[in-house]
């Protein structure tokens, strides 16, 4: 069976100067397919977007009898001025934004594979490219992920960036289990000339177990950190967390 549904998405409001307040909390501003339609596409409380703008989208269903796919795509188009609040680069700077959009497809009941992306609506270049990958179950998994940012932009907090994710947890009774994280910054030089990584630099690593049953939760988790980011330093840390359940007064 396939589906097709259109959205259409009309949003109006009073266009309202704001660059004059510090921006603390809305600077990691990038157009994703997640904020496509949201009423405000900052992250923060610091800025907010004003005037009108037309937003549409397709979503695309294909079920079969043992998988599945969903893939949507859209673009807005601002009524009116273009703001100078979004940065160049951003996707949402012109008055017809980039495009973006999101694939997904589940095979049976232990594979989800998941595209992201963005496309610069002048050249059709790749600004965003993400690719997901789960395998297994709820109590044991394993989950690869791959990031390549190239924003074109030199605002600092949105530099081009290239990230490998891998993650695992596997159960090895009915209530323990083990669990383990990595993140890996695969950006050089080439791509961000203000990187201070060669390609291939640790950014940081979990390991720890868990207990987990119907009323009480245990974990221990060392987390080892390769680099210091403003209140982040590098250096290893142990997180303890306890949690009861089904506690009435």
């Amino acid at each position: 069976m396939q589906t097709i549904t259109p959205r259409v998405q009309v949003v109006a409001s009073p266009f309202v100067e704001n660059a004059d307040i510090p921006n603390e909390d809305a600077r990691a501003i990038d157009l994703e397919q997640i904020n496509l339609f949201s009423l405000n596409r900052f992250n923060g409380y610091d800025r907010w977007e004003g005037g009108a703008r037309l937003t549409w989208g397709l979503t695309w269903t294909l079920e079969r009898p043992r998988w599945r796919a969903i893939s949507e795509f859209g673009q807005s188009y601002r009524l009116g001025e273009a703001s100078d609040l979004f940065p160049p680069g951003t996707g949402l700077t012109r008055d017809f934004s980039d495009f973006v959009g999101r694939t997904s497809v589940r095979f049976g009941r232990f594979i989800d594979v998941t595209h992201r992306f963005r496309l610069d609506q002048q050249d059709l270049a790749l600004r965003r490219n993400e690719i997901d990958v789960t395998a297994g179950g709820r109590a044991s998994y394993v989950q690869l992920s791959w990031t390549r940012l190239n924003r074109d932009i030199e605002v600092e907090d949105l530099r081009d960036r290239e990230e490998a994710r891998a993650a695992a947890r596997l159960a090895i009774a009915r209530y323990w289990s083990v669990h383990g994280a990595v993140i890996i910054d695969l950006t050089s030089q080439g791509e961000d000339p203000l990187s201070r990584g060669d390609g291939f630099q640790p950014i940081r690593h979990r390991l720890g177990f868990s207990y987990d049953d119907e009323c009480f939760t245990f974990g221990l988790t060392w987390r080892r950190d390769y680099v210091s980011d403003r209140d982040d330093r590098a250096g290893s840390s142990f997180l303890v967390r306890i949690a009861f359940r089904n506690i009435s007064r």
